[in-house]
């Protein structure tokens, strides 16, 4: 489907990939993989991947599936909140 994109988040260290992982779990997500991360939201089709450089302690997400009523902005607007709140 076209339209995916991704984003890059900067000054991400373990704490917060750990945080974050924990927090998707929370909310019902399945987790697979060990960096990268294959994330099924299990909420409107969302899929995300998710890839940490640790030496240069940034966050790679793609999103990588959603149905086709999902706008982008929705997505990434719930998970820049997620990022930027830990």
């Amino acid at each position: 489907m076209a339209g995916f994109c991704s984003r890059k988040y900067v000054n991400i260290d373990k704490g917060k990939i750990d945080t974050m992982l924990n927090i998707l779990c929370s909310y019902g997500a399945e987790i697979t993989g060990s960096n990268p991360w294959e994330i099924e939201t299990y909420q409107h089709g969302v899929v995300l991947r998710a890839e940490w450089n640790e030496t240069a302690l940034t966050l790679s997400i793609s999103v990588t599936g959603r149905n086709w009523y999902v706008p982008n902005e929705t997505i990434w607007s719930n998970i820049d909140s997620l990022i930027l709140d830990i």
